[in-house]
C-alpha cells in the first residue's frame, strides 16, 4: 500500500470539505479522481501532502521514510530555480546532483592521491553504487525526453524558466512531477496546457509506466484511455468504480435508476401503510393500526436521488433563421504585426448547421483565426463574409463579454429585454447554477469555472446563429461540459469551435480544419474519422493513407460538399471467423441463464414471504418489522438482478448485430 483515507473528514470552519472518505492506493494502479468543481478533488491531493491535516479518519501519507517516492504537478506550482528548462526539470533530483558533483571531485582526487587512493575509490564505490541505485546515469537523458514529448525543443532547453508562458512553465512543472514520480504520481489537471500529441504522448507514459497514477481530470477521452480505476467524490464522499470513465458513467446512471426505484417503492408502501392507519386507528384493528405507526416511525427513510443533479441545461434560443452560408472565408489568413501565421485559406464557407473544429499545435493561430473573425484583430490577408440574418456570438478564452463593474444579476440583466421580470432572470441564472446569494457575487470574485458558465449564459441571453468558441470547456467540470456538448449538438446555427477537447471533438465535429505547418486543411467527419491526421500522428496517417482515407483534403480546388468525400469499393472479400467475438458470445449466453436462474429464485422467494406477510399479525411489529425489511432488501435485489439480466440481454443482441453488420 502506498497511501490510504480511512474514513477521512476534513471542514474549514463551518464548511464541510471532505465528510467520509475512504480510498486506497495499490501499486501499478491508474486512477481517475473525478467531481464538481470545489468538491475537494485538490484538497485530498493536498492531505496527502500533509498541507492538512485530517479532522477525523486516518491518512496513510505516501512518505520517503516509507519508501516511497513521490512526484505531484499542479497548475499552480512555481519553479525553485532560476535556471534553464533542463536545470529546473533536474532541480527534482539534488541528491544525484551531489552525488555527480562528489563523484567529480573524487575523480580528481583520485589522479592527485597518493597513500589515500585506496580509502578514495572506496568511497568513489560507494558514491557511484549510490548514484546508479538512483538512475543518476539516465535522468539527463529521461528528463530531455520528456521535455521533447511535452513540445519543448532541444534548443528551448537553454530557455530561462523566467522568460516562459504560464501554460510553458506548467509543462515544465509537469515533467518535474514524472521524473520524481517514480513509485506514486499524483497529476492535478495535468492536461491543460497540452496539445493533441502532447495529450497522447501523456496518455501512453500513464498506461506504460509502473509507477501507481492518480490524476485529477475533466479530460474524458483521457480519463478514458489511461484510467483503470475512478474515485468520485460528490457531497463530501467517496466512492470507488473499477473500469474507465464510461464504464463508470454506466455504473453511476444504473444506480441512480435503481435508487429511484428504490425511493419510489418505499413511498407506495409508506402511503399504503399511512391509508391502512388513517381508516383503522380508531376502529377495531385500533391496535394492527398503532404498531403500523410504530413500524412507520422507526422505518429509515431514503431520499429522493437527485437525478438531474449530473446535468446543467444549456438552450441557444437562434434570434431569427441565418442564410444557407453562415460564413465566407476569402484569400484570409490571421497573425500579429502584419505576420501571418498560416498561408491564406483560398476560399471556404461554414454553411448553417455546420460544427467545424479547429484543431493545430499551441501557436499554430487557431484562436487568432476566430479573433479575426470576430473583427477583435484585422485580418494580414484576406476577408470573412457573413452570410444572410446572421448574428456572431464570440466565446473567448478570456470571457471579454463579461463586465468586471457587474454582479452575475447585473451581467444578465445588462443583456435581457429593457423590461425583462427579475423573476425571469434569476430563473435563466438558476439553470446556470448561480443561485440565492451568488447571483449578487461581482465578477471579479468569480472562479475560472464560475466565469465560463457566465460567458456562456451572456450568449445565450443575447441570443445568436454563429457561435465562435475559443477552448469552451476549460474550467469547466465534466457535468457541465456534457451539457455543453448536447447544446451544441441541438444548436441549428453554425459552430467554429477551437478545441483540446477531444471527447467534445469527437461528439459535436462534423467537420475539421487542421492548422500545420503554415497551412489550414479542411477535411469533412469528426475525430474518430480522422483521429491520426488531427493528432499529428503521421506514422498512422500514413498507413490508414495506404489502405485508402476515408475522406480527401479540401482544397480550394476540392471545396467541402458531397462531391469531396471518397466513395470506397465494398470489401467483398469473406471475413475470417472471429473466435474472440464468438468466446464473449458464449459467455454471453452463459451469464444471462445464470441470471435468469437468479431472478426466478428472488421472485419465488418474494412471493413466499409476502405469503407469509399476510398471516403475520401487524401488532406483532418487531416479526412484522422483519417480514417487510427483507421483502425490501429482496425487491432491491430482484430490481438490480433485472437491470443486470436486461444488460446482458442488450450485450448479446449488439454483438449479434456487430456480427451480421460485418458479414452484410
Amino acid at each position: 500500500m502506498l497511501a490510504s483515507f480511512n474514513h477521512a473528514h476534513l471542514a474549514f470552519g463551518p464548511l464541510e470539505v471532505l465528510k467520509d472518505v475512504t480510498w486506497i492506493l495499490e501499486p501499478d494502479e491508474v486512477w481517475g479522481v473525478i467531481g464538481r468543481n470545489g468538491a475537494g478533488k485538490s484538497t485530498l491531493f493536498k492531505m496527502l501532502l500533509g498541507q492538512f491535516e485530517a479532522d477525523s479518519g486516518t491518512v496513510v501519507r505516501p512518505t520517503p521514510d516509507r519508501g516511497v517516492r513521490l512526484g505531484y504537478y499542479s497548475q499552480d506550482l512555481e519553479p525553485a530555480t532560476d535556471g534553464s528548462i533542463l536545470e529546473e526539470a533536474l532541480s527534482a533530483f539534488e541528491n544525484v546532483e551531489r552525488l555527480a558533483i562528489e563523484m567529480r571531485e573524487m575523480e580528481l582526487a583520485m589522479s592527485e592521491a597518493g597513500e589515500d587512493l585506496a580509502s578514495v575509490m572506496a568511497r568513489y564505490q560507494l558514491a557511484q553504487e549510490a548514484f546508479e541505485r538512483l538512475d543518476g546515469f539516465t535522468i539527463r537523458a529521461r528528463a530531455e525526453s520528456i521535455l521533447f514529448n511535452l513540445g519543448f525543443s532541444p534548443e528551448a532547453l537553454k530557455k530561462t524558466v523566467t522568460t516562459l508562458s504560464g501554460g510553458q512553465k506548467c509543462r515544465v512543472m509537469l515533467a518535474k512531477a514524472i521524473l520524481q514520480g517514480s513509485d506514486l504520481l499524483l497529476l492535478d489537471e495535468p492536461t491543460n496546457h497540452l496539445d493533441l500529441p502532447s495529450l497522447r504522448w501523456l496518455e501512453d507514459f500513464v498506461q506504460s509506466t509502473s509507477a501507481t497514477v492518480a490524476v485529477i481530470s475533466h479530460d474524458r477521452y483521457f480519463l478514458d484511455s489511461a484510467a483503470t480505476s475512478i474515485l468520485e467524490i460528490e457531497a463530501g464522499c467517496s466512492r470507488v468504480y473499477t473500469g474507465a470513465y464510461t464504464e463508470f458513467m454506466e455504473k453511476k446512471e444504473a444506480e441512480i435508476e435503481a435508487a429511484e426505484k428504490a425511493f419510489e417503492l418505499q413511498q407506495s408502501y409508506i402511503k399504503r401503510q399511512e391509508e391502512y392507519i388513517r381508516r383503522n386507528i380508531a376502529g377495531q384493528n385500533t391496535r394492527q393500526a398503532r404498531g403500523r405507526r410504530t413500524h412507520l416511525a422507526k422505518l429509515k427513510r431514503l431520499e429522493r436521488p437527485l437525478k438531474d443533479r449530473r446535468r446543467i441545461k444549456f438552450k441557444f434560443p437562434e434570434t431569427q433563421r441565418s442564410g444557407d452560408v453562415a460564413l465566407v472565408l476569402e484569400h484570409a489568413s490571421a497573425g500579429w504585426n502584419g505576420k501571418a501565421l498560416f498561408a491564406p485559406i483560398e476560399h471556404h464557407q461554414v454553411r448553417r448547421g455546420q460544427k467545424l473544429g479547429i484543431v493545430g499545435l499551441n501557436g499554430t493561430g487557431k484562436s487568432t483565426l476566430l479573433k479575426a473573425i470576430a473583427e477583435q484583430i484585422p485580418f494580414v490577408t484576406g476577408q470573412c463574409r457573413l452570410g444572410a440574418q446572421v448574428k456572431l456570438g464570440y466565446f473567448d478564452q478570456h470571457h471579454g463579454n463579461l463586465d468586471a463593474r457587474n454582479n452575475v444579476f447585473q451581467q444578465i440583466q445588462a443583456v435581457s429585454a429593457p423590461l425583462a421580470p427579475k423573476q425571469d432572470i434569476l430563473g435563466f441564472l438558476a439553470k446556470f447554477q448561480f443561485r440565492g446569494d451568488d447571483v449578487e457575487k461581482p465578477i471579479s470574485v468569480l472562479s475560472g469555472g464560475e466565469r465560463a458558465r457566465l460567458s456562456v449564459a451572456t450568449l445565450i441571453r443575447q441570443g445568436c446563429n454563429l457561435l465562435l468558441m475559443d477552448e469552451p470547456t476549460n474550467h469547466m467540470d465534466i457535468q457541465s461540459m456534457e451539457a455543453m456538448e448536447d447544446t451544441l449538438l441541438a444548436f441549428e446555427g453554425a459552430v467554429v469551435l477551437v478545441t483540446h477537447d477531444r471527447y467534445l471533438l469527437g461528439r459535436v465535429a462534423d467537420c475539421l480544419m487542421r492548422i500545420h505547418e503554415n497551412r489550414a486543411e479542411f477535411r469533412e467527419g469528426g475525430y474518430e474519422d480522422n483521429q491520426a491526421w488531427v493528432d499529428l500522428d503521421l506514422e498512422a496517417e500514413c498507413q490508414a493513407e495506404t489502405q485508402g482515407p476515408k475522406t480527401s483534403a479540401l482544397t480550394k480546388d476540392n471545396p467541402p460538399g458531397p462531391e469531396s468525400k471518397t466513395e470506397t469499393k465494398p470489401d467483398n472479400k469473406p471475413r475470417a471467423i472471429d473466435k474472440e467475438k464468438q468466446k464473449r458470445i458464449r459467455k454471453l449466453e452463459k451469464q444471462i441463464a445464470e441470471a435468469e436462474a437468479s431472478v426466478s429464485e428472488m421472485e419465488a422467494q418474494t412471493a413466499q414471504l409476502n405469503e407469509e406477510l399476510s398471516q403475520t399479525d401487524p401488532g406483532d411489529w418487531k416479526i412484522f418489522q422483519e417480514k417487510t425489511t427483507a421483502i425490501k432488501e429482496l425487491e432491491e435485489e430482484l430490481m438490480y438482478a433485472m437491470r443486470d439480466w436486461e444488460a446482458l440481454q442488450q450485450a448479446l443482441e449488439e454483438e449479434g448485430t456487430q456480427n451480421i453488420s460485418k458479414i452484410c
